[in-house]
């Protein structure tokens, strides 16, 4: 059964400045949250019409946290960010526990904070 990875963390590379992002690509940055899953974050990405492509820098261990390279393309930019991602092992579970079992969730947003990042 293939791994699932969860979002602990995404960064810029370090000649990149916060401001030099475009608009949309700073929206999707702070719409997303720690915990949530590879897939959650790809679909987020295309839903903003961004164009995601997620690579490996190099393979980890279930539980370690790799780095992979985040690239996504707003209009005729190239934007690269580092995503951190934690390796997460599912456990084969009974149909009934499946169905409990539900997506993460954003956390509850203050409106005080939408224009901080």
């Amino acid at each position: 059964m293939a791994d699932a990875f969860e979002l602990v963390a995404l960064a810029l590379p370090g000649d990149v400045a916060p401001e030099s992002l475009p608009a949309i690509v700073r929206q999707f940055v702070a719409d997303c949250w720690p915990g949530m899953s590879r897939g959650q974050l790809i679909a987020r990405a295309r839903r903003l019409a961004l164009r995601p492509s997620l690579r490996a820098y190099r393979p980890s261990a279930p539980g370690d946290i790799g780095h992979f390279a985040l690239a996504l393309m707003a209009g005729t930019h190239t934007v690269s960010l580092i995503a951190h991602l934690r390796r997460v092992t599912q456990r084969r579970a009974s149909a009934r526990r499946r169905k409990a079992v539900t997506a993460s969730r954003p956390p509850a947003r203050d409106p005080r904070q939408t224009s901080l990042f």
